[in-house]
């Protein structure tokens, strides 16, 4: 779609745009043997009323029923779909491989197992008319979701604590955030090249990948923002079995270690000793500490005594992590 954006601008107190320029959307598709969700998505892709200029779906070579509907869509689309195959395993290496294809100075990633509802494309890239905008993130409904949800959701606050669910938040409209999430987002293209997307997400599923990016972005000088406006529908579909969210501890490890090595990376000053503070002795209900985990045993609830072994170790792996790659 045609819209008119201004340049962003890196530089954190100028405001001023630099001029409009008509400007392209890609968005891009990772899959995973998930044919049946991928057609209902880019089905519902197809249905926005402002469309985007080329939709890049991203896979493997054996997954031949995805390039399939890849190009059933490709025949009856009115814009460009194409197939592009990348064969390094994890989550990262899709997003690398669409966003090396992209050819727009917008892209947009959607997860394949989302439905975009009506207008969630147009809503998801209004924002980019301010210049200081470098990602707009989106309302992710997920049926049956029970979780709770902050009014400071995808925020961080001054003590390092990230507060999570911010797809789930009802805001009336655009809200300033620090971090948005990964499966309903849109960037500059240009300033998500970039970015660093570092090597340790590639463990796992990538977990809080995307805060960091979000955090480079704002450290460029550049604003991350909520519109809820921008919808999806998150259906519940297989995974890969080596991203496995049912694993309990694999996921409170590798959790805990990149939100210490996130920590340990983006926090300064008093802000890092703040953070310490709260991190090792009490954390998160993700990554929890000993205050926390004792707190837990008594009050009966929360997670079981014995996953504190793998959160703590998780969080000296984040350390080490992050002391090999420190300049």
């Amino acid at each position: 779609m045609e819209v008119r954006l201004p340049r962003f601008s890196p530089a954190g107190g100028n405001y001023r745009n630099r001029g409009a320029r008509s400007v392209t959307v890609t968005v891009i598709i990772p899959t995973w043997h998930r044919a049946e969700w991928l057609e209902r998505c880019l089905r519902a892709v197809q249905h926005q009323t402002h469309r985007p200029d080329e939709v890049i779906v991203v896979g493997r070579t054996e997954d031949v029923a995805a390039a399939q509907v890849a190009g059933e869509a490709a025949s009856s689309a009115s814009f460009p779909v194409r197939w592009c195959v990348v064969a390094r395993p994890g989550h990262i290496a899709p997003v690398q491989a669409g966003l090396a294809a992209t050819r727009t100075p917008l892209v947009a990633f959607l997860d394949d197992d989302t439905e975009p509802q009506p207008g969630w494309l147009q809503a998801l890239v209004a924002p980019f008319a301010d210049s200081r905008v470098a990602c707009v993130g989106g309302r992710v409904i997920t049926p049956g979701f029970r979780g709770r949800v902050h009014r400071d959701a995808g925020r961080v606050r001054w003590y390092g604590k990230h507060i999570g669910n911010v797809g789930a938040l009802d805001a009336p409209g655009v809200v300033e955030v620090d971090a948005v999430m990964e499966g309903n987002w849109a960037w500059r293209t240009e300033v998500l090249r970039r970015l660093r997307l570092d090597p340790i997400f590639e463990d796992g599923d990538a977990t809080m990948y995307g805060l960091d990016l979000c955090l480079q972005a704002k450290a460029l000088g550049g604003r991350v923002v909520y519109e809820p406006r921008a919808q999806v529908i998150h259906y519940v579909a297989p995974r890969d079995p080596a991203l496995d969210r049912a694993d309990l501890g694999a996921r409170t490890f590798v959790y805990s270690r990149n939100m210490t090595y996130i920590g340990l990376k983006h926090f300064r000053g008093l802000r890092r000793v703040a953070w310490l503070a709260w991190w090792w002795p009490v954390g998160d209900s993700g990554s929890r500490g000993p205050v926390r985990a004792v707190a837990d045993v008594l009050r009966r609830d929360g997670r079981p005594m014995g996953l504190l072994r793998l959160e703590l170790r998780g969080k000296v792996e984040g350390v080490h992590l992050w002391r090999k790659s420190a300049p």
